[in-house]
């Protein structure tokens, strides 16, 4: 081996895969794809881009599911597959074909245990094949791992040709990542019975607080109502 690969490889060690790129790869990664959901999240978020690590928090029924099947449907588009970690068994299927997810090209783990969802991840993130990784944190699984614990996981994405997205109630504590809260602002009721329901759609500690609403059917259809934008006052 020679000096240079012993160099990068003891750097790889201690700082994780794809610490050091060509020149070629750095200049490939500045020319990232970016993902959309053909929503008004889109506009709050600019889109979810290759390379990237983001976050949805909120209670369960919050829209998270229901948004992130359009990131992966949109993902899909570029012609690769989508993983999804999912030690909660919420990936539906039937839910997934509506939105437009390919799922004869998405790959399911029902990953156990923490070190098994870390390491999914990271393979998932360091794989070729992968657009997007959709790791479902949900509360049955929140006490085995949070959203902080996949930081092992983080060093993957960068330079990958693959997105990470980690769904969890809670918002990442240590993680400097751009996280998403969701938050259910309504049900929608006619006559005494409960049509659907609408959530809003916000980035934390964003100054302007731009938000992105939706209304999801009974049936789990998303309707895009549009973006509302306030200007936030900073702190003195």
């Amino acid at each position: 081996m020679s000096a240079l690969a012993e160099a990068i490889a003891r750097l790889d060690v201690r700082f994780g895969a794809r610490t050091v790129v060509a020149a070629g790869a750095a200049e490939d990664v500045a020319r990232q794809k970016c993902f959309l959901t053909d929503t008004s999240f889109d506009l709050v978020s600019g889109g979810i881009r290759t390379g990237s690590v983001i976050a949805f928090s909120g209670e369960g029924s919050s829209g998270k599911v229901t948004l992130v099947l359009r990131a992966v449907a949109g993902a899909q588009q570029s012609g690769g597959m989508a993983l999804w970690v999912d030690p909660t068994r919420s990936f539906d299927p039937a839910a997934a074909a509506r939105a437009g997810v390919d799922v004869r090209r998405t790959i399911v783990v029902r990953a156990r245990t923490r070190d098994e969802a870390v390491l999914t991840v990271s393979a998932g993130l360091r794989s070729e094949g992968f657009r997007i990784v959709v790791a479902d944190l949900g509360p049955s699984f929140a006490a085995v791992v949070s959203a902080d614990a996949l930081a092992p996981a983080l060093p993957s994405a960068r330079g990958s040709l693959s997105a990470l997205v980690i769904l969890s109630d809670e918002p990442p504590r240590r993680l400097a990542i751009p996280t998403f809260a969701f938050e259910p602002t309504d049900a929608e009721r006619a006559h005494g019975r409960t049509l659907g329901w609408a959530f809003e759609v916000r980035r934390v500690g964003a100054v302007r607080d731009e938000r992105a609403l939706f209304a999801v059917g009974l049936d789990g259809r998303l309707a895009d109502r549009g973006c509302r934008a306030e200007l936030r006052e900073e702190a003195v």
